[in-house]
């Protein structure tokens, strides 16, 4: 009789043996499963996690150098591994007539001082330092983007002070006293359409004689392209690509935890002159969050291994002792004609036929299960769905594990009868 055939008809007469080595593999099977895909949605977790903190470094000019940080350079830079977004950042001030700031040192003089507000040019203003340190929080509209021209985000104060709104206008210009503007340039001028209002969360210490442009709530947000135009104006023979962040380039990186090492390999990089440029890292937010998630991590490590050495254990115990139980049955098998690794083969084979429709139902369970594991963890996943963890991968890991399992287990205890000769075991058996 073939030996397939012999092993079902095993498979298929012994029913309660069959039905509890199925429950057997499909418990261990969609546990070592959910083990694998939480342990590989917890890494992914952590990782979304450590790029959500907001770890990045900017990069300034030193004043005592002539190393500028240009647009050439921020080309360069952003295209690092490990840099997911970036905001260059410039600083400039215009004359914002009939715009009533809020009073500072200028305030009745009838100065320009009196309507200059300091502006700043954003590739994304949400990424600015002041958002990101939650010092100000956007309150109604929307940030910066990097293809706006001509857009503004205002303070919730300035805006309530004159009366405006989103889609309102504002008006700015050179103009003679405006910091920072040669005469040439005089009379450049641009609108900006209110897009957006910020209020502010932390208040910062003022004295009578802080002016207007120095008050945190006088802060205007432009688009970048705003302030390239009025670089322009005031540098027309430069080329566009010598436009310089005067206020640095902030790169935000995927993964915080490697932040010594993006900057180590910058450094690497032809692009500057590094001892003229100023690297700032502000990695506080991760450092201070790095704990808890390593713990997370490791955890999850620690938790899969445990599950997986378990499972083995069990099962290789389990196998080990009935097939131990069938060393009469062997004998008689033996002595019909049947080899000692045909034997081996029947049972490994009787046990596949078990296993394989475990496999299956482990599978499906284990994506089922995955859901209501999801609910019972809260928001630690960070909304990752774990069933997109039980993947070919972890299939793959756990088949060749059963199997692996199975036919080591078997082997182990067909030794005795494998290492004999037929006629020894009969005589043992007898």
């Amino acid at each position: 009789m073939p030996v397939g055939k012999r092993a079902w008809l095993y498979v298929s007469r012994n029913k309660k043996r069959s039905v509890l080595l199925f429950l057997l593999l499909t418990a261990l099977m969609t546990i070592s499963l959910l083990g694998l895909a939480l342990h590989a949605a917890s890494k992914d977790a952590g990782k979304l996690l450590r790029s959500s903190i907001g770890g990045y470094f900017t990069i300034q000019s030193a004043a005592d150098s002539d190393e500028k940080v240009d647009e050439r350079l921020l080309q360069q830079v952003k295209t690092l591994d490990n840099i997911s977004r970036y905001n260059g950042v410039d600083t400039y001030y215009l004359y914002t007539e009939g715009l009533q700031l809020m009073p500072g040192s200028n305030h009745g003089t009838g100065l320009v001082g009196e309507f200059m507000p300091k502006l700043i040019g954003c590739t994304d203003s949400s990424l600015h330092e002041r958002f990101v340190a939650v010092s100000f929080q956007l309150k109604e509209g929307r940030h910066i983007q990097a293809d706006d021209q001509g857009k503004a985000v205002i303070s919730e104060a300035v805006a309530g002070r004159n009366h405006l709104s989103l889609g309102d206008t504002i008006h700015g210009s050179a103009v003679s006293g405006v910091r920072g503007w040669p005469p040439h340039a005089w009379g450049a001028e641009q609108d900006f359409e209110i897009v957006g209002i910020y209020t502010t969360v932390r208040n910062e210490p003022v004295s009578p004689s802080t002016p207007e442009c120095d008050l945190q709530e006088n802060i205007i947000f432009t688009d970048i392209a705003a302030a390239k135009a009025f670089y322009q104006s005031k540098f027309p023979d430069r080329d566009p690509e010598e436009y310089e962040y005067g206020s640095g380039i902030m790169l935000f990186l995927e993964d915080p935890a490697h932040m010594e090492e993006t900057v180590a390999a910058l450094k690497t990089q032809p692009y500057a002159d590094w001892d003229g440029l100023i690297l700032s890292e502000n990695n506080a937010a991760y450092t201070q969050a790095a704990g808890p998630i390593q713990q997370i991590e490791v955890i999850s490590l620690l938790l899969l291994l445990v599950i997986l050495v378990l499972s083995v254990a069990i099962l290789a115990l389990i196998l080990l002792l009935w097939t131990r139980e069938r060393t009469t049955e062997a004998g008689i098998l033996i002595s019909m004609g049947l080899s000692p690794r045909g034997v081996m083969k029947q049972i490994i084979l009787e046990n596949d036929m078990v296993g394989a429709p475990a496999f299956l139902a482990a599978a499906l369970l284990s994506r089922g299960i995955s859901g209501i594991l999801e609910r019972w963890l809260g928001g630690l996943l960070q909304n990752i769905c774990l069933a997109d963890y039980i993947g070919l991968p972890q299939l793959a890991v756990v088949l060749l594990c059963a199997a692996a399992v199975i036919a080591v287990s078997v082997l182990l205890a067909c030794i005795p009868f494998l290492r004999q000769k037929p006629r020894e075991i009969l005589t043992t058996l007898s």
